[in-house]
């Protein structure tokens, strides 16, 4: 995966998450996360775990991602960070 398709997957993915949050908390939108979000999420993150790849602004909406949905534990994200 080259930088720019690392980046763009990284707004892709947050748009997504995004746009979704105007409606119920419905199972299904809980099936949707667990199903297609956060296995994304877990993609993107291990393609390039130093997080060298990501623009700054990529790397604050991936982190903002983690943040709402714990998908990578916060002890373990960014430690190979340089």
């Amino acid at each position: 995966m080259t930088k720019a398709q690392l980046n763009n997957a990284v707004k892709k993915v947050y748009t997504q998450y995004k746009n979704s949050l105007g409606g119920e908390a419905t199972n299904e939108y809980f099936q949707w996360l667990d199903a297609t979000i956060k296995p994304e999420i877990q993609r993107l993150y291990r393609a390039d775990t130093s997080l060298k790849a990501l623009s700054a602004d990529n790397l604050r909406r991936l982190l903002s991602l983690n943040v709402s949905l714990r998908v990578i534990p916060f002890h373990q994200f960014g430690l190979m960070i340089d």
